[in-house]
């Protein structure tokens, strides 16, 4: 519904407006004797259109001009009700700061016709300049996807190219060989890492992220994922597993949740020291999964916790350790179109708590 703003001298004229036009808009009537400054609480009001008369415009018009100011580029329109007569005497502001005139007697037709015309022309202002922001945020998205990308992806080919050229070398020990292929191997684990959170992210963003839910033995496979990651990172870390309660069969999506608590715990770890703990936490309700992982890294400053969960951005004090910043966008994104909630506790230096809580029929 649409907010209409009416700044009219005459009390009749006023309450015919609010009556006519308050079916089907909502309509905000400012006081009588503007000059006098009654008007003035209302000038800061929100509104989609502004319904004046002379003597208003007279004592208003510095402030019709600042608020379309205020609103470009998108289009706020007044419209002027006046006498025929008066129309010259208004020429002093009239074209710099009213998009429409009706004279009096006003027809109730011809009204609603006018605002009718100005408030289509402020909407299709509005999605226009909301066309033009989506697309100036995907542009820069875009750039930001290439630089990341292109950055993250150079240091792993760098390794793949390197290491390959010393494997030339015939006269290399076996000893030398296995770990220059145990770096290239772990090279190409990671810009797999990369190309699948790109994948993923574009599926979660299009609303492509189905959902297979399935008898999952909750248990067994938290104790799997960890071994999983355990095997992938070797990184000295020890990884605790914490159920409080008994869980023995849940119907979740075994991807989703491979996907969440693959790249929660891979976070803890990247974030914290090889001698630090990692604990997996896994409550079962009566609707809900609830998963806690706790790390006791770096942390996360209070300004970043904000922006977290957006897609490309990296917290100020991660310092060289490498990432894209989609990780925690993607999960976000998956919890969110299956029914969950995730959320986040920090503090810098002392460590991190993620919490996922799932509907136990995703």
């Amino acid at each position: 519904m649409s907010r209409i703003l009416i700044f009219v001298e005459q009390p009749e004229n006023r309450r015919l407006l609010a009556e006519w036009l308050g079916h089907h808009h909502e309509i905000i009537v400012g006081e009588s004797v503007v000059q006098q400054g009654k008007a003035l609480p209302l000038l800061n009001e929100t509104f989609d259109l502004c319904i004046v008369d002379g003597q208003a415009l007279t004592h208003l018009w510095e402030w019709v001009e600042a608020r379309k100011l205020k609103e470009q580029p998108v289009f706020l329109p007044f419209l002027l009700i006046t006498l025929r007569s008066d129309v010259k005497l208004l020429t002093r502001h009239l074209w710099r700061t009213i998009d429409e005139l009706i004279t009096k007697p006003i027809e109730k037709l011809e009204l609603h016709a006018r605002i009718e015309m100005l408030l289509r022309s402020r909407q299709l202002s509005l999605q226009l300049q909301m066309a033009l922001e989506q697309e100036r945020t995907l542009k820069e998205q875009k750039l930001r996807f290439v630089s990341v990308v292109s950055h993250e992806f150079r240091s792993p080919l760098n390794t793949i190219f390197g290491f390959s050229r010393l494997l030339e070398k015939p006269d290399l020990a076996n000893e030398r060989r296995a770990d220059f292929l145990h770096r290239i191997q772990a090279a190409i684990k990671r810009m797999v890492v990369m190309l699948d959170d790109v994948l993923i992210l574009s599926k979660t963003e299009a609303g492509r992220f189905a959902s297979n839910s399935a008898p999952l033995a909750i248990v067994p496979f938290c104790q799997k994922i960890i071994e999983e990651i355990k095997y992938s990172t070797s990184t000295g870390h020890t990884i605790k597993f914490n159920c409080e309660d008994e869980c023995v069969t849940v119907y979740m999506d075994e991807t989703l949740l491979r996907h969440v608590l693959s790249n929660l715990l891979s976070n803890a770890i990247k974030y914290s020291a090889p001698d630090s703990t990692v604990e997996l936490k896994l409550q079962c309700q009566q609707e809900t999964v609830i998963f806690e992982v706790r790390d006791e890294g770096i942390g996360i400053a209070a300004a970043d916790l904000e922006r977290l969960f957006e897609s490309f951005y990296r917290a100020s004090n991660v310092g060289n350790i490498p990432g894209t910043g989609l990780g925690l966008a993607i999960v976000k994104q998956a919890v969110e179109q299956n029914g969950g909630v995730i959320s986040v506790n920090s503090e810098v230096n002392v460590g991190t708590t993620f919490t996922v809580t799932l509907p136990l029929n995703t």
